[in-house]
């Protein structure tokens, strides 16, 4: 079944980047051809590039030159995923927002997928499905769903998938209350976002192993020990919504 390219108001695609000089050209291509050259316009891409040292940054500046509607907000310091994306979401201009990442493990045509429903929605959810990473990634992960969905009676898998579409206005209310797990931004706001009742759809999206170069993610300690400090940021969420 063919999938209508078409959505109705402008959308900033937001992609923190860094250290990704091996895919960074591939997947701007691809998002361009697959989804941007789409899109209404006024619509915009913006990366937050954190302080690259493998030419990713001079990557973006080249590009940059090619395509006017590309935005960069460049760092000198590498300050984390979570800060990132508080800048990205605070830049973007468009009444729709659309998260993602640069590492080239998301399909752009899975866009068209959440598309359709964000009229209805105020977030459109991306969970992935058949996840293409470590095994200790995919455990974990498993393990955090499971314990959130013991935790708040939510029922979406994959809560923190870096594919979404969210309307500007939850973005702009829920975006300064989002502190209990810093490195897990994306899960805290769609729990927050159902704890205070915005309309949210899930949509299950292929994932695709990574091309080239490494996963930026953490070693296998150092996630261990995010995954507990994200338990513990679990309960003191739950503790803002039930008294």
């Amino acid at each position: 079944m063919k999938i209508e390219k078409r959505i109705e108001l402008p959308i900033s695609i937001l992609m923190p980047v860094c250290n990704e000089a091996d895919v960074i050209e591939s997947v701007i291509e691809e998002w361009v051809r697959d989804v941007f050259q789409y899109l209404p316009e006024e619509s915009e891409f913006i990366f937050d590039e954190a302080g690259s040292d493998d030419g990713t940054k001079e990557i973006l500046q080249r590009i940059c030159k090619k395509y006017d509607f590309i935005r960069v907000i460049y760092n000198d310091y590498k300050d984390g995923f979570a800060s990132a994306s508080r800048r990205l979401y605070s830049a973007a201009k468009c009444p729709l927002v659309f998260f993602t990442d640069a590492d080239g493990q998301y399909v752009a045509e899975e866009f068209w997928k959440l598309a359709p429903f964000i009229g209805e929605f105020s977030m459109v959810h991306g969970a992935k499905i058949g996840r293409q990473d470590y095994f200790y990634r995919k455990l974990a992960s498993l393990i955090f769903n499971r314990v959130a969905r013991f935790i708040f009676d939510i029922h979406y898998s994959d809560l923190n998938s870096a594919f979404r579409i969210v309307k500007k206005g939850l973005i702009r209310e829920l975006l300064p209350r989002l502190h209990c797990m810093p490195t897990l931004i994306n899960a805290e706001l769609i729990i927050r976002a159902e704890m205070e009742n915005y309309a949210i759809k899930q949509v299950h999206i292929v994932h695709r192993k990574r091309q080239h170069g490494k996963s930026r993610g953490l070693p296998a300690v150092s996630f261990l020990k995010e995954s507990m400090a994200a338990y513990g940021g679990l309960l003191k969420l739950k503790s803002e919504y039930v008294k």
